[in-house]
């Protein structure tokens, strides 16, 4: 076997694999820059922080409330028909925010891309899951999320300069054009890993909503932990830039690279945390990925130093190496091929109507009581997390 065979095999790029990375990396560098402007895009339309926040929360409600139907739909129509459908509506949401004027005119958009996450996040998953063996999920989802975090290599720090300079919505241009160009190679080279396609009944799929906001019993904890997860970083995640950019004066271009330190540990960490899954399974990765969150939420409430923040973001970038492949690979392997769309649409809905107030929360603690306040709350739910994370039981599968 040559040097290539090994490097593929060692880093799963076989099959759909390739395809799915290079698309993905192409989104998620767009999807980068626009991450770095987006908030003070808004800011610049008129918005407030409340603004930001209410927005977040409007997007995740729509977002969830629909995956409780899309995770369903994924398993009869397939996977690649609604990630498509994905990229076409997020395209479009990016055109009307282009053409705002006024942060009353983004809801539209909002609305769209929530939408469009709907379709996508059940969807997506699954399709990586599938186009890898199960003993190498770990790796596989490692390398998905390599594709968000090795763009921050470069994108975030060329939006922060870009930004300064010719302004936050030319930016937004370059985030249209890389979604235009991903949706086109994986339309061509991405194939359907689906192999049993249910008939669609749309009804029988409303009627089982009441029945997938009940997680299976022995997913209680994990559905648990994974919820307050996901509260604990919400209260704060989308409206951190602002919060940072309005409460310490740092330019874009300072936020850029805070925001690289995180990407760039993330990226040097995933792919050694995904062989550890593999090799021992997820658990000690998610209570290693709590009690590092727990040490973040502390430091963010002592100190306003931009030395010390970007030291604090590269203790963010490792929790997050921790949680993703290890959160991912768990679920992946606990539930049939023919139910992982469900499963993923379910958790992901649960934790979306559990958490679409968390930016809402977030903006009324930092607006009453400072980074203090909001990282406070942060903190006490990162530790109920842990908790839960102590009671998860490590799957035969892993």
């Amino acid at each position: 076997m040559g040097i290539k065979d090994k490097l593929q095999d060692a880093l799963c790029l076989r099959g759909n694999i390739p395809s799915l990375f290079l698309s993905s990396l192409i989104e998620c560098t767009g999807w980068n820059m626009w991450s770095l402007v987006w908030q003070p895009f808004i800011l610049s339309l008129g918005g407030s922080t409340s603004v930001i926040g209410g927005l977040n929360s409007l997007w995740g409600a729509i977002q969830s409330i629909l995956q409780l139907v899309t995770g369903g739909l994924a398993d009869s129509l397939g996977r690649k028909k609604l990630v498509n459908a994905y990229y076409v509506i997020s395209i479009v949401g990016i055109g009307i925010t282009l053409a705002a004027r006024s942060w009353v005119y983004l809801i539209p958009s909002v609305v769209l891309f929530a939408v469009a996450d709907a379709l996508g996040e059940p969807a997506f998953t699954p399709l990586f899951a599938e186009s890898v063996e199960e003993t190498r999920r770990g790796t596989a989802f490692s390398l998905l999320s390599l594709t968000w975090f090795l763009p921050g290599f470069y994108s975030q720090l060329l939006a922060g300069f870009l930004g300064d300079r010719v302004g936050v919505r030319q930016v937004l241009y370059i985030t249209l054009a890389l979604e235009v160009l991903s949706l086109l190679v994986f339309a061509v080279f991405v194939k359907e890993t689906l192999r049993e396609r249910k008939p669609v009944e749309l009804s029988g799929i409303i009627r089982s909503i009441p029945g997938n906001l009940r997680p299976r019993g022995d997913l209680i904890s994990f559905y648990a932990m994974s919820i307050l997860d996901r509260f604990g970083w919400g209260l704060s995640g989308g409206i951190f830039v602002a919060m940072i950019y309005k409460s310490f004066g740092f330019t874009l271009l300072q936020i850029g690279i805070l925001t690289t330190a995180t990407s760039v540990t993330s990226a040097l960490a995933l792919m050694p945390v995904g062989r550890l899954v593999d090799r021992h399974g997820s658990r000690g990765s998610l209570l290693a990925s709590a009690t590092l969150s727990a040490m973040l939420f502390f430091g963010y409430m002592s100190t306003g130093s931009f030395v010390v923040f970007i030291a604090l973001q590269v203790v963010k970038g490792l929790a997050i190496a921790f949680w993703d492949p290890a959160h991912n690979a768990y679920l992946s392997n606990v539930v049939e091929e023919s139910e992982r769309g469900r499963f993923f649409g379910s958790l992901n809905g649960l934790k979306g109507i559990l958490c679409f107030p968390a930016s809402l929360i977030g903006a009324y603690l930092y607006e009453s009581f400072g980074f203090s306040g909001i990282f406070t709350a942060s903190l006490v739910i990162s530790l109920l997390t842990l908790v839960f994370a102590l009671r998860i039981k490590e799957s035969k599968k892993d």
